[in-house]
């Protein structure tokens, strides 16, 4: 049996100086993410984890809620909803700090209680010791090995792992390219004790300093996993990423192109 849970982490509203834009952009990127992202869950070698998708509270009662679980209900893919916003530090819309250990403590509870045994007093429970913590955009994809590889990160107080280089891909016109960075990139993995992760007070303390994604090896006991593990996606739904950026490196030909679809679960 594991001795860990596994949590890939989607904050898809509340993120940022422009928390929302729009029903019309919320169902592009939920087509987005159907398309491309779902694929590339479900293909993963390591099915044991769960998908943490987090919203503000006005999306609680929005119908388009209603269109990604049944997107998320026809794969095999387990996941959770909560409704308080990001559940890290903004390093754009630097407001969302300030009440984010109280905004914590409510999403923690719900999670905690996603993975609580039906009945508490089962004797056959074993509460697990870790809780690794990937963050992934809804629009960003990761190759089938990658879930497996990051459970393999041996779990102790402050581990993390993180990439640097891997691909692009602008999603109207399929074109992908090679993604070459020169720091630890938004697809990063915390690894928490247990007890640690599900205390807001205690979580929040254990990220201090993490301030940006860039940050991650200064600030935690990293390792680098493999390169061309993870694919961004460019579009015009995007907030800050583009296809014309000083990372992108060489454009992939049409056969490598499909091996790297392949890759991916695509």
């Amino acid at each position: 049996m594991k001795n860990l849970i596994h949590l890939v982490y989607i904050p898809w509203t509340g993120l940022g100086i422009q928390e929302y834009k729009g029903d019309a952009w919320f169902a592009y990127r939920i087509e987005l993410f159907r398309k491309y992202v779902l694929p590339s869950l479900y293909g993963q070698r390591e099915k044991d984890f769960v998908l943490w998708n987090s919203f503000r509270k006005e999306e609680r009662d929005n119908p388009l809620i209603k269109k990604l679980k049944y997107e998320l209900n026809k794969t095999e893919i387990k996941s959770i909803m909560t409704f308080d916003g990001i559940m890290m530090h903004d390093d754009r819309g630097l407001q969302h700090n300030e009440d984010l250990e109280e905004r914590m403590e409510k999403s923690l509870k719900e999670v905690h209680d996603y993975f609580w045994p039906p009945i508490a007093t089962d004797e056959t429970y074993v509460q697990p010791e870790w809780v690794y913590k990937t963050d992934l955009g809804s629009d960003d994809m990761l190759s089938v090995e990658a879930i497996e590889e990051i459970q393999k990160v041996e779990p102790k107080e402050r581990a993390a792992a993180y990439y640097i280089n891997g691909y692009v891909m602008d999603m109207e016109n399929e074109r992908i390219a090679e993604w070459n960075r020169d720091s630890s990139c938004s697809k990063y993995t915390v690894i928490y004790p247990y007890k640690t992760f599900f205390d807001a007070k205690e979580h929040f303390n254990y990220i201090k300093g993490l301030e940006s994604h860039e940050l991650l090896p200064q600030v935690f006991k990293a390792v680098r996993l493999p390169d061309r593990r993870y694919m961004a996606g460019v579009h015009r739904g995007n907030i800050s990423t583009t296809w014309d950026n000083k990372f992108r490196g060489k454009q992939l030909n049409d056969i490598e192109k499909k091996e790297v679809l392949n890759q991916f679960g695509l």
